[in-house]
């Protein structure tokens, strides 16, 4: 898992191929994501990872959105095999 979160914190930053930060732009590692995977937060819950990447550029327009990141992913719980901010 440790692994994963620095895939993750990179993504985070500055996206897996450089397109800026995954969550204003969808740029993610997909190779440490399952197709069924769930992206959750306090209002909104998706159930794949092409449907998040939909939903993102739905949202955001990543050449006119900015994120400064202030914290990066930090909690794993191995046994939900779960990576949290």
């Amino acid at each position: 898992l440790e692994s994963i979160r620095d895939i993750l914190r990179r993504d985070l930053s500055v996206g897996a191929h450089g397109r800026g930060s995954y969550v204003l732009s969808g740029d993610l590692t997909p190779e440490i994501f399952r197709d069924d995977c769930i992206f959750e937060d306090p209002t909104n819950s998706v159930a794949s990872l092409s449907q998040y990447a939909t939903a993102l550029g739905i949202l955001f327009d990543p050449a006119e959105s900015h994120l400064d990141v202030l914290d990066a992913p930090r909690i794993i719980d191995a046994p939900a095999r779960t990576i949290t901010a």
